[in-house]
């Protein structure tokens, strides 16, 4: 509970069906769910079926059906691409705002939680993951 606490306004907590009242959200994942699953998926297995036999060999495989298969893949990324984009700026974005809401962070005036401190200002963090960083690289040659 504590990370819903984080993720979540007050407002979304309290009133938590507003997250799925986004316009345009649930079509966005829809599609892109369609495209991926009803899509893509049965044509690998109609152009490709050798794929998903065990013990394949490059004989087995098809190469023109192969490069098609890839470009298709290819061309849906330019359509999947832009769909989790709509889809994650729609889920950022502040849903249903009303006046008594604060239009920066839609919390009610005056409802101040206390909200969990990601990093100090005095923290490196980028120091400390460079560090952790280099002593991995080191474990793993060395071993």
């Amino acid at each position: 509970m504590p990370s819903l606490r984080i993720l979540l306004t007050p407002t979304e907590r309290r009133r938590p069906w507003i997250l799925y009242l986004t316009p345009g959200l649930m079509a966005a994942e829809l599609l892109h769910i369609s495209l991926v699953v009803l899509g893509l998926g049965p044509l690998r297995r109609l152009m490709l079926p050798e794929l998903s036999k065990p013990n394949l060999t490059w004989a087995d495989l098809s190469i023109p059906k192969m490069v098609i298969y890839l470009v298709i893949v290819a061309l849906s990324t330019a359509v999947l691409s832009p769909l989790e984009v709509i889809a994650t700026r729609l889920a950022i974005q502040r849903n249903h705002a009303s006046s008594e809401y604060n239009s920066v962070s839609q919390e009610v005036e005056g409802d101040n939680d206390e909200s969990a401190e990601f990093a100090g200002v005095d923290e490196d963090v980028i120091g400390s993951v460079n560090l952790d960083l280099t002593r991995l690289f080191k474990m793993l040659i060395l071993s």
